[in-house]
């Protein structure tokens, strides 16, 4: 997840919906659509569309002819209306894994978000609940397809999709492994304050100032979370940032009373609708780290030296702690220079993805493949 903070415009709904830089197996009725199926000799590539009561889910499945493994990689893709690639400044994230894990004898599945390219439903307002309802649709799907049957799986959750992942797996019997790619192990309400006083720290902005702005989103995001006090926590939340642009005005020499006002209700205006979208809600108070604690099976941690939107230092130490009171077994490996997407970076934010060469850092890919056949 990842919100530009001191640098808000006015959007609509579908740019406000891109800022975001079920329990139990249940009996349902399943029909899949075999879009395209691509083969070669060493691997064969399908499109499938998933029909469960609710929606359909749309994803491609990789199955190289020399399996290594029984058991099918089920990809998760972050935050944000995400298609089956995770498509970032035109680097397919999960297609790129997806065809090392081929090359290496391993199977895997990836799928577009509700709303997103062959799947339907509402993204906008999908919860938590709605994501891992569509987990376990497509878990079962597999354990009964008669052309595609895999009884066992390994969830390979990027960002968000890693707390999605550790929650199914604490009640799902079927799946065996966990891969947790900048997985975030505190709720997500921590990564936003932490992501708010980062936007301020190359600023001259006085540290009572930022401490302000964080308590400000702090107290939006409560209010809209209990329904009470939402128009008193608007109010401080347009004041301090008002405030807060005053203060860059004034050292820049440009003062501008009107301007300001009119920039500040604007983002008060985008956050307050932000704060209360259920995609992000849902996520925002669950602490991934309680479902860690419970998980029996084994788990490979991969953390970004360069991570600015799931910070290292924020969640590594939580993650361990929650994995060490579970017993179970894990591997955690950080990459130096990798930034949340495991590119090679120099600062890690968000202005240089584009600048990034579209390729994992060195050792990234074999590690995976490597865990997943090892363990």
């Amino acid at each position: 997840m990842k919100i530009n903070y001191l640098k808000q415009k006015s959007h609509d709904m579908k740019d406000i919906i891109k800022l975001f830089g079920i329990i139990g197996i249940f009996t349902i009725t399943f029909s899949c659509l075999a879009n395209n199926s691509f083969q070669n000799k060493n691997l064969e590539i399908i499109d499938l569309i998933i029909k469960t009561k609710e929606v359909q889910i749309g994803g491609t499945l990789t199955i190289p002819t020399n399996l290594k493994t029984s058991s099918l990689v089920i990809m998760l893709s972050g935050s944000g209306d995400q298609d089956r690639d995770e498509t970032l400044e035109g680097f397919k994230i999960m297609k790129v894994i997806a065809e090392h894990l081929a090359s290496q004898g391993i199977a895997s599945f990836r799928y577009d978000d509700r709303g997103v390219g062959e799947s339907t439903g509402d993204f906008v307002n999908s919860t938590i609940e709605d994501h891992l309802k569509d987990l376990e649709n497509i878990m079962n799907y597999f354990k009964t397809s008669k052309e595609h049957t895999f009884h066992d799986f390994i969830l390979f959750g990027h960002s968000q999709g890693g707390i999605l992942a550790g929650k199914v797996a604490v009640n799902n019997k079927s799946v065996k492994k966990v891969i947790l790619m900048a997985a975030p192990a505190v709720p997500l309400l921590e990564v936003v304050l932490y992501q708010v006083r980062q936007e301020y720290e190359e600023t001259t902005i006085p540290k009572s100032l930022i401490e302000a702005d964080v308590s400000a989103h702090n107290k939006l995001m409560r209010a809209i979370e209990d329904d009470k006090n939402i128009n008193k926590a608007y109010r401080l939340f347009k004041d301090t940032t008002e405030s807060i642009l005053y203060k860059m005005s004034s050292t820049e020499g440009m003062v501008d009373s009107l301007k300001m006002k009119q920039e500040a209700t604007s983002k008060a205006n985008e956050f307050k609708i932000i704060y209360g979208l259920p995609s992000l809600t849902s996520f925002l108070y669950h602490d991934p780290s309680k479902d860690l604690e419970q998980l029996k099976v084994p788990v490979l941690g991969l953390f970004g030296g360069l991570d600015f939107q799931v910070p290292l230092e924020q969640n590594k130490d939580r993650m361990e702690n929650a994995l060490l009171k579970s017993g179970t077994d894990y591997h955690f490996i950080t990459f130096d220079n990798a930034n949340h997407f495991f590119q090679k970076a120099k600062t890690g934010k968000r202005s240089e993805y584009a600048t990034l060469e579209k390729k994992f850092v060195e050792g990234f890919l074999n590690e995976i493949s490597s865990w997943i056949l090892e363990n």
